[in-house]
């Protein structure tokens, strides 16, 4: 049995002011297209996730609201989880060791710098030193062996979807 984890950072958002609420930043028209796009992908490329932890920012609710729309099953297995939004990567570790305690295949929406760094923890060296940058609307699905260990460095990654790559074809 492997595990796997895909890792989704939120679609574009609206540019931060410091005059705004961060947290309510909503994702742009640029952003809902992608969060489409790359929902449709999944769709057609992966098995379902078992379980959803999001974090309960407006931009991350909203990418991940096609995927919810698309596999309706899955609001039943997801969660907004308040510790994701400005996570440490100690705390993202904890959530992924946790949820596959019950879980194959985990999905976690989330921001950088945060998933950046835990996909760079959770991946086989040679993968994470060529690693790209997880840009806005980045879908990385990583393999696990049998186990999670978070210090293990075992993940094998096997997809990373920029936006470039999606089209609306």
């Amino acid at each position: 049995m492997s595990l796997q984890l895909y890792l989704l950072r939120h679609a574009m958002a609206e540019s931060w002011s410091p005059l705004g609420n961060d947290f309510s930043r909503p994702l742009t028209s640029t952003g809902k297209q992608h969060a489409q796009l790359v929902s449709k992908w999944a769709l057609e490329a992966l098995a379902p996730p078992d379980t959803i932890l999001c974090s309960p920012a407006r931009r991350t609710r909203e990418t991940l609201a096609p995927f919810l729309a698309r596999w309706p099953q899955l609001l039943a297995n997801s969660d907004y989880v308040d510790s994701i939004y400005g996570a440490s990567v100690n705390m993202l570790l904890t959530l992924v060791e946790d949820a596959f305690s019950y879980s194959e295949r985990l999905m976690m929406v989330g921001h950088n710098p945060g998933l950046e760094q835990l996909l760079k923890i959770v991946l086989r060296q040679d993968q994470a030193v060529t690693m790209k940058p997880l840009m806005p609307g980045t879908f990385s699905v990583v393999e696990f062996p049998e186990t999670f260990k978070r210090d293990a460095g075992a993940g094998k990654l096997m997809q990373m979807i920029l936006e470039k790559e999606l089209s609306d074809n």
